[in-house]
């Protein structure tokens, strides 16, 4: 399905409410070509010693869970869905802008060049765990909703470009009224839709800061007993400037080599435990 059937085209802005842009420019102009994202991307933690197993966080003097995770998981009926990210990433850099403005933002539209480069990382990790992927499962992929656009999402288009068969989009979990925010989870935010009960997904996000948007969309499909067979992110933000200890981890991750290889990467975890 193109992007124009799912009612956006790169380039060309959607108008959503009259919201205006709501981020701070890019770092610099933005740019990419075909191998950029190999020296962008950063390798997630795993089971490093002093980040949270659930979202790779920093878990800032907690035990079991970050305290991110502690409260979604208070709101959310005391489940927290791990993530498997794709990168970290932090301000400013090249990714932080690719994944800001692969979409449109109410009149700015999206700029076709970090549309690019999100595409090819998308494209690119779901080829390399093509197999892995087969073994989990699913029915189809599911992507997290906007806390404010309306549908498609940009990142359901684009994955529906970019993903091959037979790991299909698939519609059907929604944004209710209910409100959600950063550090806000809400098990009232999102409704899912009949055909999607009972059934066994690999769920996407594009950017995971505090969670509280994609770990309110897993609980509202947990509760139709639909199966998350893994809930994917491409971006895991980290704040290098909140704590030596978030420094520390951001650093050593951007300083190993990248590995697009989940199970390879699975490897590396149970070596540093």
């Amino acid at each position: 399905m193109n992007a124009h059937a799912m009612g956006g085209v790169a380039g060309v802005p959607r108008t959503w409410g009259g919201l205006k842009p709501r981020h701070d420019p890019a770092a610099a102009p933005i740019s990419f070509n075909v191998g950029d994202e190999d020296a962008e991307l950063v390798l997630p933690p795993g089971n490093l010693a002093g980040v949270c197993p659930w979202c790779q966080g920093a878990l800032a003097g907690k035990q079991a869970r970050c305290v991110n995770c502690e409260e979604n998981a208070g709101a959310l009926g005391g489940t927290v869905e791990p993530i498997i990210p794709i990168s970290l990433y932090a301000k400013p850099s090249p990714l932080r802008d690719w994944l800001t403005f692969y979409k449109d933002d109410g009149e700015a539209p999206a700029d076709p060049l970090a549309r690019e480069a999100i595409g090819t990382i998308l494209e690119r990790f779901f080829a390399e765990n093509e197999a892995w992927i087969s073994r989990l499962g699913a029915d189809g992929l599911v992507i997290v909703p906007s806390t404010r656009r309306p549908p498609p999402h940009p990142l359901a288009v684009l994955a529906s470009e970019r993903i091959r068969p037979p790991l299909t989009v698939k519609s059907g979990l929604m944004r209710t009224t209910a409100s959600l925010g950063h550090n806000k989870p809400n098990a009232q935010a999102f409704e899912v839709s009949r055909e999607l009960h009972g059934r066994r997904i690999v769920l996407l996000e594009d950017v995971y800061t505090s969670g509280a948007r994609a770990q309110s969309a897993a609980h509202a499909l947990r509760c139709v007993d639909t199966q998350i067979s893994a809930l994917f992110v491409i971006g895991r933000r980290y704040n290098p400037g909140y704590s030596e200890q978030s420094n520390a981890v951001f650093a050593r991750q951007k300083a190993m080599d990248f590995e697009w290889s989940a199970e390879l990467r699975d490897v590396t975890r149970t070596l540093d435990a």
